[in-house]
């Protein structure tokens, strides 16, 4: 139980960070994302389940090579479904929330997709 909150809380932290980079640079660095999806590999080929999280990581790859998702949101997600496909769900509606508010509120379209996810992490942590 205590290894799971560390791992939540390591999570929400990494999210974190990526979005801070994301609010002020609109870029996450490769640096913090591609470990993320190495460990997320790393993990689901020790700990193998269904297919729900390959299935999620291949449409998230698939919504950035048609042109629909930015690589550092696609390495984030493609990360998040490998470790939990629950974060990975809530992490899309917290983004859809953020995006909602992000569009009333500063009145531009394009927002920065961790602070969604984080919004999301935070439902899955205290889920």
């Amino acid at each position: 139980m205590l290894v799971d909150m560390m791992f939540q809380v390591t999570i929400l932290l990494w999210l974190s960070v990526c979005a801070a980079f994301d609010l002020r640079r609109r870029e996450v660095p490769d640096g913090l994302t591609l470990p993320a999806v190495v460990l997320g590999l790393v993990y689901r080929l020790l700990m193998p389940g269904d297919w729900l999280p390959w299935a999620l990581g291949v449409v998230t790859v698939a919504l950035t090579l048609a042109g629909l998702l930015p690589g550092g949101d696609m390495k984030g997600l493609v990360a998040m479904a490998l470790f939990d496909p629950r974060l990975y769900l809530l992490a899309w509606l917290g983004a859809g929330a953020v995006y909602l508010l992000w569009r009333v509120l500063r009145r531009e379209r394009r927002m920065p997709g961790y602070v969604g996810f984080v919004a999301g992490a935070v439902v899955w942590l205290a889920a």
